[in-house]
């Protein structure tokens, strides 16, 4: 769905390809391929007018901003951000997953916020895992450099750089970009992934609801899944590590 500056809601996917409409003198356009692509046009100074992009369980989505930078969002996520940047930066707002390749703009950094969180770049592509059931928000760079900041802590990420930031902020360097990047990719790939963090993660692509009879345990998984599975089929292989036991 998209949400408009005046509150209106558009179902993207029911809307043929063309164009959605017009806000403050910039065009928002539905293309061939499903994408939405924002046609800058200048704007009065101070107006600006906010749009947010949001994905269901089980969907995902791809979006042009007004300055070229392409987002794709994962399932149950949002983004808000301005339709025209103006001012000395680009600022944008998540929850959930997504994955960034930021135009370059050495005048204007570009900015990502998740409540106290602030990921800032002037051209690059990383990815931001930020759902508020996960404990931790994730911050992963593919290439190029960021600095993530929460209150008085503050980080320098290199590529292949993870910044998990929770209480603090703490750099990991053994990271696994096919496994972070793989939800983008079509697939699910598990490498140490503990039982409950493996199981939000396939409810909220099934759009399931998970009821747990007592404290499922501790297991780490490892495996890579197609997302074209059948739900019914990942839990069967799930059943099959003898680590837990399913009901549908």
């Amino acid at each position: 769905t998209l949400t408009l500056a005046d509150g209106s809601v558009m179902l993207l996917d029911s809307i043929k390809k063309g164009k959605l409409s017009l806000q403050g003198g910039v065009t928002v356009e539905k293309m061939d391929d499903g994408q939405l692509v924002y046609q800058p046009a200048d704007v009065k100074s101070g107006e600006v007018f906010y749009n947010t992009m949001t994905t269901p369980k089980g969907g995902q989505y791809q979006i042009k901003l007004p300055d070229g930078t392409a987002v794709w969002l994962n399932a149950a996520s949002s983004i808000t951000y301005p339709i025209t940047f103006t001012g000395n930066s680009r600022t944008v707002s998540i929850t959930g997953e997504a994955y960034f390749e930021v135009t370059h703009d050495e005048q204007k950094p570009f900015i990502v916020t998740k409540g106290e969180m602030e990921t800032r770049v002037l051209g690059t592509h990383f990815n931001i895992k930020a759902y508020d059931e996960e404990d931790e928000i994730r911050v992963t760079l593919l290439e190029g450099s960021v600095s993530v900041a929460k209150n008085a802590a503050g980080s320098i990420l290199k590529a292949g750089q993870q910044a998990q930031v929770k209480n603090g902020i703490k750099v990991n360097s053994d990271v696994d970009l096919e496994a972070v990047m793989a939800w983008k990719n079509g697939r699910f790939i598990f490498q140490g992934t503990g039982t409950e963090e493996t199981l939000r993660e396939i409810a909220r692509w099934y759009d399931v609801e998970l009821e747990f009879r007592g404290k499922p345990l501790e297991q780490h998984f490892g495996g890579d899944i197609s997302r074209n599975v059948e739900a019914s089929k990942v839990f069967e292989m799930l059943e099959n590590t003898g680590a837990l036991h399913v009901r549908i």
